[in-house]
């Protein structure tokens, strides 16, 4: 079980990596611009990783992102939700 942890937009190529990598019992962590997935409803990880895919709640407000996650149901995380889903796998990596 790994967490991947995504830095970059979803349409780099850092994203796809990490989207080839993504194992079935893994979960995806989006922060800095990758939150900026909220704006990309159909982006194929959402479908990838339905329920193991979140994003987090301080970088979506510093981007005024925020409301249009909360508008699409995406799952956030603050910063005490990073730190336990840190804690749940063994394994982290981060994609930048």
């Amino acid at each position: 079980m790994i967490l991947h942890i995504l830095t970059k937009a979803p349409d780099s190529s850092a994203a796809a990596q990490m989207q080839q990598a993504v194992g079935a019992q893994d979960s995806v962590l989006l922060i800095e611009e990758a939150v900026t997935a909220a704006l990309a409803p159909a982006w194929e990880a959402w479908e990838q990783c339905p329920s193991r895919i979140f994003l987090l709640l301080e970088d979506l407000k510093s981007r005024g992102l925020a409301s249009i996650a909360a508008e699409h149901q995406l799952p956030t995380l603050e910063m005490d939700g990073f730190v336990a889903l840190t804690e749940q796998y063994t394994k982290t990596v981060t994609w930048y």
